[in-house]
């Protein structure tokens, strides 16, 4: 959401639309056409800014491109489109600086954090989306990733798709959740005993302390939910 209108993009292989919402007027509109189209992806804003993050390939490319189609699809999985509001363009695109696939992501106290599924590990990203930020406010400025502490989940939950998450920001915080997938399973199936992370994990990030925790399990598992903050 940015300035009180909602803006959705991606899922579809006959459109690269991205549509608009004001909840005013109770209109949609295309305001744009994305430079890609993708399948699976996640939303995010920050500063007037539109994030589309990750996901599939579909459909014909319409950025040019000399790459081979796996390397275009593995681009798609890592890679961030981002659209200004305001001036009503697509700025530079952004990547993953380690590759790999986007399995969440949220907004967050003006940046983009980003999970991302490698072969052997996963890894967690902070992008600086602060593009109003001042000088001393901390961080590198608009554009820069920095790596930062993985969450605490067993590794083989990053070899196994069965188990997914979701990510939300919440103030400072980034509340990581797990909406498919029973990772006690996943540890039998390897030899391992139980360790009480069946269904509803919650791990919580605090970006001020760059360290997780736990939180309360979630009482009751929606597959494959999307979560959004909402202050009262």
């Amino acid at each position: 959401m940015v300035a009180g209108r909602i803006y959705v993009a991606g899922g579809a292989a006959r459109t690269s639309a991205l549509e608009e919402y004001d909840p005013v007027s109770d209109k949609w509109s295309v305001v744009a056409e994305a430079p890609r189209r993708r399948y699976g992806c996640i939303g995010a804003a920050v500063d007037g800014v539109v994030y589309v993050i990750g996901g599939l390939k579909i459909g014909a490319s319409e950025v040019r491109s000399s790459h081979s189609p796996q390397e275009r699809r593995r681009m798609y999985a890592s890679s961030m489109d981002l659209y200004d509001v305001e001036a009503r363009g697509w700025l530079r695109s952004r990547a993953v600086p380690s590759g790999g696939c986007v399995v969440a992501a949220c907004a967050a106290a003006g940046f983009v954090y980003v999970l991302t599924s490698h072969a052997v590990e996963l890894s967690f990203w902070r992008f600086d989306a602060r593009r109003k930020a001042t000088s001393g406010s901390g961080g590198g400025g608009f554009g820069e990733w920095c790596r930062v502490k993985s969450p605490p989940l067993p590794a083989q939950v990053r070899l196994d798709s069965s188990v997914r998450f979701s990510c939300v920001g919440v103030g400072d915080a980034v509340a990581l959740i797990q909406v498919t997938g029973c990772i006690d399973d996943l540890l039998r199936r390897s030899g391992r005993s139980t360790r009480g992370l069946r269904e509803g994990l919650v791990l919580i990030y605090d970006a001020a302390a760059g360290e997780w925790s736990r939180g309360a399990d979630l009482p009751e598992v929606i597959r494959r939910a999307a979560c959004v903050c909402v202050e009262c």
